[in-house]
């Protein structure tokens, strides 16, 4: 008699306030301006932030706004960056990753679940934190590219809010795996999207409006 199938699972998880304690996007372009002045293209930067960012603002639309800002740099060269504002971060930081989130994705990887990234945060930005984790699957921003070079756009899905849910199904489609029976971890209201669709949710204390949610689902709260 064949021996069914064991089934596969996936535990999605959120990086910035869910697995790390810094917004890696604002955290990479203050690294990037302190490395590479530029007082006009700074400006405009922290423009948009002053005027975009508030308790309420629309994650996607503060998204797109700030990857306009990478038009023009060389992709190899962000790849670099990334690498460097990393290694910064963990000798600067002994608090850059939230432990119990990261003992949390130990423990599913122990028990053979699979981890994956889902963040709004850019691939090359999240490489040496996957590395780091030894998570082999990354569902981000990836950067449209013309001549080896950023063009301010940014591929589909976008990875924010409804994007995460978009993004996750197409790669459990591909893995042919249902969503509900996999985990996902997340901490701010625009990963609600990604916590409705995977069957096992957990919600990381301290961001924007999710800790109702969570009471109201019974999903679990998890202290940083």
């Amino acid at each position: 008699m064949q021996q069914p199938t064991k089934r596969r699972q996936f535990s999605f998880f959120d990086v910035d306030d869910t697995l790390i304690s810094v917004k890696s996007m604002l955290s990479f372009q203050d690294y990037w301006y302190h490395m590479y002045p530029d007082a006009e293209k700074e400006a405009s930067y922290r423009k948009d932030l002053l005027e975009h960012m508030h308790p309420g603002a629309c994650w996607a639309h503060l998204n797109r706004l700030y990857y306009q800002h990478f038009s023009g740099r060389a992709i190899e060269h962000i790849a670099s960056v990334s690498r460097q504002w990393y290694e910064t971060m963990q000798h600067k930081s002994t608090h850059f990753y939230h432990q119990n989130v990261v003992e949390r994705l130990q423990q599913h990887q122990a028990l053979g679940h699979t981890p994956v990234f889902v963040s709004g945060s850019f691939r090359q930005l999240l490489e040496p934190i996957a590395h780091e984790l030894k998570v082999n699957h990354i569902l981000a921003i990836d950067l449209k590219v013309k001549n080896g070079q950023c063009t301010g756009d940014i591929m589909s899905p976008q990875t924010i809010g409804e994007g995460k849910a978009i993004a996750i199904t197409q790669f459990l489609q591909k893995h042919n795996t249902n969503p509900k029976d996999c985990f996902a971890y997340g901490d701010d209201i625009s990963d609600l999207p990604m916590l409705q669709l995977i069957g096992t949710a957990g919600v990381v204390a301290g961001g924007r409006g999710l800790e109702a949610e969570a009471s109201k689902n019974g999903w679990e709260i998890i202290q940083p």
